[in-house]
């Protein structure tokens, strides 16, 4: 049952203002956010609840390292200006 503590608010540090646990939960790649454990270990055993409804390899792209701010730019300027030819 994942969505025992979906009602539950606590204060998101990425966003900035009080959000359930349900939109942490799901994120935008329908697996949780990067810092679930961190904002709510608190308030919910969150250890045990990520160990009981995820797979260990689901956990790893969970907490995966995510690329630097400048990384992130560079790619998404690559995306919009195509490859380059090489010289």
């Amino acid at each position: 049952m994942s969505e025992q503590y979906d009602a539950t608010e606590g204060y998101c540090r990425t966003l900035g203002h009080a959000v359930r646990f349900a939109y942490c939960r799901t994120g935008t790649r329908a697996l949780p956010c990067a810092r679930i454990a961190d904002c709510w270990f608190e308030r919910i055993p969150i250890e045990d609840f990520l160990r009981a409804h995820y797979t260990l390899q689901e956990l790893g792209t969970i907490f995966a390292p995510r690329p630097g701010k400048l990384e992130s730019i560079l790619e998404i300027v690559q995306r919009l200006t195509g490859p380059q030819p090489s010289s």
